[in-house]
């Protein structure tokens, strides 16, 4: 939680960023070393015009592209493993993500399964693969996921009774080289843009109270909690201005960075509970919980919570640090309102009978139960569903 625990930081990702930054992706791409290479992304991506934005870009270099765009929210087990049968005979030497978190989890696990083979199923853990996966370049196109500065990959396990989210970490799948472009996602619907950028601050604000945290990582989550609260509300507002989605887009990766080296928390461990018996909308469930924790794990740290405040431009003159812990809380809950984030868990689908379900498996998550700041039981998180839903 600061400057004494004991931490290990990694970024291996090299970053271009600005507007018009994906003009350069072609020098980072060797032709020889990485040809073929597939494409990963979604439907919503190829008929928005940025797929053949990037394959524009790609086409001086001569490089043998194939397509997967058949990539869905919260990739499954199933899907991916599917996806490695029907391309395991290209001999493919590099993937490229074009598009949100779904994607470039997605374009991880294909890299892992593309030199090891078999099961996704099987590397769910820490570095349990054997060869070095295939490289992977990221071109985001939310304000949100953060995968792209990150080694994780989250994938819904639909092979069980009981459907939940597992993670894959290796110290080699980061992404070669990502592409923060503002202007390339700009005009992105709005509501995207506003589920994406909550998850976004989710992960910035859950990363700096993370009882996991060091002084490198709160760095980089607390100025994300500060561009995030500086830039949301325009970019919501108006997706086609540039400074703010570049803003975002850049927070957003900072972010990935931050929860790759110092975890997450209690929204993260309900949400993933959520996604996988729902297989509702990983930012949306974040930014509908979000709130309702901060409530809940204000107590654990009132000094970072009254530092959320100050980034997130609360006015804190002459309030006790608890006042300014809790107006960060407040003001948290006014953003998901001015963005038009829904407050109920039940208006996206969530039923009070999956309660116990959800407690359950978020309960026994514990690489998001032990970062969290508070200490937390079963009925904690029955409770705070109980309020949500």
């Amino acid at each position: 939680m600061g400057a004494t625990n004991v931490t290990e930081f990694l970024a291996k990702t090299k970053l271009i960023t600005g507007s018009g930054c994906i003009q350069g992706l072609a020098n980072e791409i060797n032709t020889e070393q990485h040809n073929p290479m597939l494409i990963v992304t979604d439907k919503g991506i190829k008929n928005s015009g940025i797929l053949d934005k990037v394959q524009d870009v790609l086409g001086s270099i001569g490089i043998d592209l194939l397509l997967h765009d058949e990539v869905k929210p919260n990739p499954s087990v199933t899907a991916t493993n599917a996806a490695y049968k029907t391309y395991e005979s290209k001999n493919i030497k590099s993937i490229l993500a074009i598009g949100g978190g779904s994607v470039i989890d997605s374009a991880k696990a294909l890299s892992v399964l593309f030199t090891n083979g078999g099961s996704i199923s099987d590397y769910f853990g820490f570095d349990l693969y054997e060869n070095a996966p295939t490289p992977v370049f990221a071109v985001p196109t939310t304000v949100g996921t953060g995968s792209e500065g990150g080694h994780a990959a989250v994938i819904t396990v639909d092979d069980q009774e009981i459907r939940t989210k597992k993670l894959l970490f290796g110290k080699d799948l980061f992404p070669e080289v990502a592409c923060l472009d503002g202007e390339l996602i700009s005009g992105m619907p709005e509501s995207l843009v506003a589920s994406t950028g909550m998850d976004a601050l989710t992960h910035a604000i859950e990363g700096y109270v993370s009882r996991n945290g060091s002084v490198i990582t709160d760095a980089l989550n607390l100025h994300a909690v500060k561009v995030i609260g500086n830039s949301l509300l325009e970019a919501t507002a108006n997706t086609e201005n540039i400074v703010a989605m570049n803003n975002m887009v850049q927070a957003s990766c900072s972010t990935g960075i931050g929860m790759a080296n110092g975890g997450l928390g209690l929204v993260h461990g309900i949400s993933h509970a959520i996604g996988a018996q729902y297989d509702a909308p990983h930012g949306i469930v974040n930014a509908i919980l979000l709130p309702y924790i901060l409530e809940y794990n204000w107590i654990a740290n009132p000094y970072k919570f009254k530092q959320i405040a100050v980034a997130l431009r609360v006015n804190t003159w002459g309030m006790s640090t608890e006042e300014a812990a809790k107006g960060a809380v407040e003001r948290v809950k006014t953003m998901t309102k001015e963005v038009g984030i829904p407050s109920k868990l039940s208006e996206i689908g969530v039923k009070e009978e999956s309660i116990e379900l959800l407690a359950d498996i978020a309960i026994n998550d514990d690489l998001y139960m032990a970062p969290n700041p508070r200490k937390v039981t079963k009925k904690d998180i029955q409770d705070i569903l109980t309020k949500a839903i």
